[in-house]
């Protein structure tokens, strides 16, 4: 396992002098155990002990009970959000969980990642879904940053555990929602971590948003950066399907921010293949139709671990380190780079939209 290196990069200072106001503040924060050991333990647990945990099933319940316990245990006071939903002509009620460290610049940084699996359906008993990859990977790194996060902080830091997204974003939704026009202006960023680990690829990806608003991508080419100064391959979409434009992601949680306020996607797959929309995750001949999306028989880990030995343990240390870099970057950014015009009108208008659908919804 790689240790963190102190170096000054003149690849890195030329990216931040040109696309932000970061200052460079290589090494992140020493930590008292390695890149990922967090992350992992996480994975194996949601995986071997809170399998199925669709909406409206016990383990959903026991997922949210484990999640605010270690949050507690990080010395976080976690909150619960309640919203309801109606899904299969059921009356449901899921909830985001939100941990959060008080800075004081009035600004801040929004992390989240999905803890529900696909629910069954008429085909396929999901029902023993380990969720190893989606999303047990993305909910392991997220909890692991807010473990490294120390206490004083410049911007407020929130972690988000969403629920409901594998039945239409519908956690995220409510959370993104239930901003007001001033809280989404104060926020510099949404960070999504959805399926970290099964793929041919570590990808960092902009949203929609960034394509009227070039310097939302400051934040995809600085996690690009740190990846690369620390030795590890990542790319980003290169916008081979017209119908997701180059350097930007999609269809997870960040699509309920990405019209907003500036995002950062992290995901594994493989957008140079299938139909380019980074649903195909591998080339490898043994893994069926390349994709372990919502499967059972593939999204688990003695199936990773079978095809990709030690990749749950690689990829859960290199997200982990890469983010909390970034984290410590973004954090010592004093004064944020001001919203363009663009942008901020965009902010303004959606956000009346939003809080339009909000309350003509609930």
């Amino acid at each position: 396992m790689k240790t963190l290196r102190i170096r000054k990069s003149t690849v890195l200072s030329a990216v931040l002098s040109l696309s932000s106001p970061f200052l460079l503040s290589l090494p992140a924060k020493a930590a008292s155990f390695n890149f990922g050991d967090t992350a992992v333990k996480t994975i194996n647990y949601l995986s071997e002990n809170l399998e199925g945990r669709s909406v409206g099933t016990p383990k959903e319940a026991e997922t949210v009970d484990y999640l605010v316990k270690q949050l507690k245990g990080f010395d976080y006071e976690p909150t619960l959000q309640p919203f309801d939903y109606t899904f299969r002509n059921q009356n449901l009620t899921s909830y985001n969980i939100v941990a959060q460290r008080l800075g004081t610049s009035g600004k801040q940084i929004l992390l989240g990642a999905h803890y529900d699996n696909a629910p069954s359906n008429s085909t396929l008993d999901r029902s023993k879904l380990e969720g190893t990859n989606d999303n047990a990977s993305g909910v392991g790194v997220l909890l692991e940053l807010a473990e490294r996060l120390e206490a004083k902080t410049t911007h407020t830091i929130k972690f988000i555990f969403f629920g409901a997204e594998e039945i239409g974003l519908v956690g995220s939704e409510y959370y993104a929602n239930s901003l007001s026009p001033k809280e989404i202006a104060n926020t510099l960023l949404m960070v999504n971590l959805d399926s970290l680990i099964f793929g041919d690829k570590m990808y960092f990806n902009a949203g929609r948003g960034a394509t009227d608003n070039p310097s939302w991508f400051r934040y995809r080419d600085l996690a690009l950066t740190i990846a690369a100064e620390n030795g590890i391959a990542a790319e980003s979409n290169p916008g081979f399907n017209s119908a997701y434009p180059k350097g930007t992601g999609c269809c997870s949680d960040l699509e309920s921010f990405d019209l907003i306020m500036p995002v950062l996607a992290a995901e594994a797959t493989n957008w140079d293949i299938g139909e380019k929309d980074g649903y195909t995750q591998t080339t490898n001949p043994n893994v069926p139709g390349g994709f372990t999306w919502h499967d059972p028989a593939t999204d688990n880990r003695k199936f990773i671990n079978t095809v990709f030995p030690g990749l749950i343990e690689e990829r859960a240390r290199n997200y982990t380190l890469v983010f909390d870099q970034f984290i410590d970057e973004v954090n010592k950014q004093s004064v944020p780079e001001p919203m363009s015009v663009i942008g901020f009108s965009t902010v303004l208008g959606t956000a009346g939209l939003l809080l339009k659908r909000r309350q003509g919804s609930h």
